[in-house]
């Protein structure tokens, strides 16, 4: 079973601002339609701008695509600060 984690929902986060609670998604390899909803809200972040963090290989790394077959999926804003 997969799981993609988005820590706070807001897209802009300014300083002093708090971050709306995290959403929590899961999905089976085998089930279709949890697959592709978990890769629409996926690319839906991406494109927004947002960072993508999974394990590979043991090591995490920063992704682009959606595989279904990684375990966890950790999506977070970019923060901006000065």
């Amino acid at each position: 079973m997969g799981e993609l984690k988005i820590l706070g929902k807001t897209s802009i986060v300014m300083y002093g601002e708090p971050i709306e609670g995290d959403l929590k998604l899961t999905w089976r390899k085998d089930n279709a339609e949890e697959v592709a909803l978990a890769e629409k809200t996926f690319k839906e972040y991406i494109n927004k701008g947002w960072f993508a963090i999974s394990e590979v290989s043991g090591k995490k790394k920063q992704i682009f695509t959606f595989n279904p077959d990684f375990e966890k999926i950790i999506l977070v804003p970019i923060i901006v600060g000065g």
